[in-house]
């Protein structure tokens, strides 16, 4: 039986006196691709920003391969991150990036390349290590930022709207390369989207709405439930 590898139970977040998460509770097995589908608005960067402590969890439980987030050591050391906005330093190279967030991890150059050596060549980036950040495309750059989240050998890979921007094939050559990592080296992903051609009948998806969850399950069980066409269907009905 698998464990789950995130697990958020009972929180709720206010930004002053606007609540925007009420009572989200939601989890994340082992090797699986999963999906937090909201509107812009709805929440999701905000959970987001909880998971990976860029905000205070003050209402609720989060923990990351059973250690709560508080446990910053512990917890955080098994997540890779990609954040929805750029976070590459524009005037380093690739190489240059990916080896000084290796040696925040006490990497040395060697190892940091070693380490992320296979992927590399997957994301077809061999080419390109030496090149400065500013003169890659859009799609170059979010390759680096999810081969640099891969450099700690994460359990839980966590990526905030990662393919926002990009061109179509951008888009789904980059999707398809995560969902290939659960299969491959039995990562976990929370892929956050408001896109709803990124999602599959068999993910499991947590659908969210002005702060609360209404719906969560895999995506052709929830279909079948609510006795609609397909997912687009299914959540106008759900948030109507």
């Amino acid at each position: 039986m698998k464990k789950n590898i995130l697990e958020v139970n009972h929180v709720d977040f206010s930004y002053g006196k606007k609540k925007v998460l009420d009572n989200i509770n939601f989890s994340i097995e082992e090797g699986t691709f999963s999906v937090l589908l909201g509107l812009n608005g709805a929440g999701k960067s905000t959970i987001f920003s909880l998971i990976t402590r860029l905000q205070n969890l003050v209402v609720g439980e989060i923990s990351i391969n059973n250690f709560p987030i508080k446990d910053y050591s512990n917890a955080l050391k098994d997540i890779g991150i990609v954040f929805q906005e750029p976070t590459l330093d524009l005037d380093l190279t690739v190489k240059q990036n990916l080896y000084y967030y290796g040696s925040l991890k006490g990497l040395d150059f060697k190892q940091t390349l070693f380490s992320i050596e296979d992927e590399i060549k997957k994301l077809e980036l061999e080419n390109h290590l030496d090149t400065q950040v500013r003169n890659l495309n859009g799609g170059h750059r979010r390759r680096v930022e999810i081969l640099r989240a891969l450099i700690n050998k994460p359990k839980l890979l966590l990526l905030d709207e990662p393919t926002v921007g990009l061109d179509l094939k951008s888009r789904f050559d980059i999707l398809e390369y995560v969902r290939q990592l659960v299969l491959t080296k039995n990562i976990s992903v929370l892929w956050i989207t408001h896109l709803f051609d990124e999602i599959e009948e068999d993910d499991n998806v947590t659908l969210i709405k002005t702060g609360k969850i209404i719906e969560s399950g895999i995506v052709k069980n929830i279909i079948a439930k609510h006795k609609k066409e397909n997912l687009v269907e299914t959540f106008n009905y759900l948030v109507r």
